[in-house]
């Protein structure tokens, strides 16, 4: 199997950003070289799909320029890289990481040695899905999920990805997880991440739009760490999904764009719990106005 490697050249105002839109079309992680230029590079399988995946990109960094985030000078260029060292380049890159108090992320080719009695393993092989838990993002995620949790909840992930906060979930107490994602890999890749960790194994994941046609009663948490202008589309979709007190934690929502999804879950009933921000990435937990 071989790989493509792309490449953005881009500056620091934009490298969160710029990283975040090469993860969430498919990249395991990215690789930062700061020289003059910035460079972000992160692989992809060289198959049928790539031309799409690198339109995708192009387009979302055309966004960012549109709203006004300078990315120059915004190159995009793609190198071939074999499997092998693919492979051994993202191994180098990819090591366990205590994301916090009790969540340690585990690639699956490692060994999990705890350090305290209350740390838990999130055992992850990746490959093309967004979710490593070394994304702020990811990390916001986890710590709201930390705050939140008492156990026993019901809860739907929305945009899985490679499963990391769903197992999550689960490890921190939650009873039941629906998992949901629009991109075919991304389940299959979940699914095997699942398999992976055992108190993960009762997790339904479903292919769907956001929560268009998901069937499942009302739950205690919907959770979404997904691109900002789809959490727009979102909010107003949960809120038949949420029992009376519950929570809806998002996160994937950089500076720009921040104020503008305040508005959005006021605007849909919502009160803003708690705000937590990590780098240029804001995350919100956020429940129904009346809830107690």
């Amino acid at each position: 199997m071989n790989w493509q490697g792309i490449t953005i050249g881009t500056n620091n105002e934009a490298v969160e950003a710029i990283a975040y839109i090469l993860i969430s079309a498919g990249a395991d992680g990215v690789q930062i070289e700061e020289k003059a230029i910035v460079y972000v590079t992160a692989y992809y399988e060289n198959n049928e799909h790539l031309a799409t995946v690198v339109a995708g990109i192009e387009s979302r960094i055309q966004h960012l320029k549109n709203i006004g985030i300078n990315v120059s000078p915004g190159t995009v260029t793609l190198q071939n890289v074999s499997q092998t060292d693919w492979e051994d380049n993202w191994k180098q890159y990819y090591h366990s990481q205590r994301i916090t108090r009790h969540l340690t992320v585990v690639p699956s080719w490692e060994t999990f040695k705890p350090k305290q009695t209350e740390e838990k393993p999130i055992i992850m092989d990746p490959k093309l899905a967004f979710g490593t838990g070394t994304h702020e993002t990811t990390r916001l995620m986890m710590q709201a999920l930390e705050s939140v949790v008492r156990g026993g909840e019901s809860m739907i992930d929305v945009g899985t990805g490679s499963g990391v906060l769903a197992v999550a979930a689960k490890q921190l107490g939650v009873r039941s997880v629906l998992a949901t994602d629009i991109d075919e890999m991304s389940t299959v890749v979940a699914r095997e991440n699942l398999k992976l960790n055992p108190i993960a194994n009762d997790i339904k994941v479903v292919m769907s739009d956001l929560l268009v046609n998901v069937e499942t009663e009302p739950v205690d948490l919907i959770v979404a760490n997904i691109l900002a202008d789809v959490i727009e589309r979102l909010i107003p979709q949960t809120i038949p999904m949420l029992k009376t007190n519950g929570y809806f934690l998002v996160s994937g929502i950089y500076d720009a764009i921040a104020p503008h999804i305040e508005e959005q879950l006021d605007f849909n009933g919502y009160t803003i719990i708690q705000k937590s921000q990590m780098g240029d990435w804001h995350s919100y937990i956020a429940q129904l106005k009346g809830s107690e």
